[in-house]
């Protein structure tokens, strides 16, 4: 870990993932609604929602972890993502980072202790995309 690491703990990380849910709710919905309007009122497909809100958070988190390195509720919480290995972030490194959060919400953040037993304080989606966060 480098000098500029900085160490962002579960509950500061779960306050950030709140915040952003908020932002999310309002995407989902004008995607939903997008999605309603195109099929002529009536989505039959019952696939079609869940894919459409997975596929929304991730072009969501993509953009932003690549354009700036965080979203408003890092933001707020003054935290940003940064490639460990020096490369640039890039969606590949988005994707590890937002399956393996997905597997972590799912695993009731049960993963994210992993950073308490880490050499760096890095948890298991910061160690498997090598990515973490700074300060701002």
């Amino acid at each position: 870990m480098n000098d500029k690491s900085y160490v962002v703990f579960p509950l500061k990380r779960i306050a950030a993932s709140i915040y952003d849910l908020f932002l999310l709710l309002g995407v989902w919905f004008a995607v939903g609604s997008f999605a309603v309007w195109i099929n002529g009122g009536i989505i039959e497909v019952k696939w079609i929602g869940p894919s459409l809100v997975l596929t929304s958070t991730w072009i969501f988190y993509g953009y932003f972890w690549t354009h700036g390195g965080k979203t408003l509720g890092m933001a707020v919480w003054k935290f940003e993502i940064y490639s460990i290995d020096k490369n640039k972030i890039n969606f590949r490194k988005v994707s590890i980072r937002f399956f393996s959060n997905i597997i972590t919400v799912l695993l009731g953040g049960i993963p994210l202790m992993f950073m308490y037993f880490s050499k760096n304080n890095l948890s298991l989606s910061d160690y498997l995309s090598k990515t973490s966060y700074r300060k701002i």
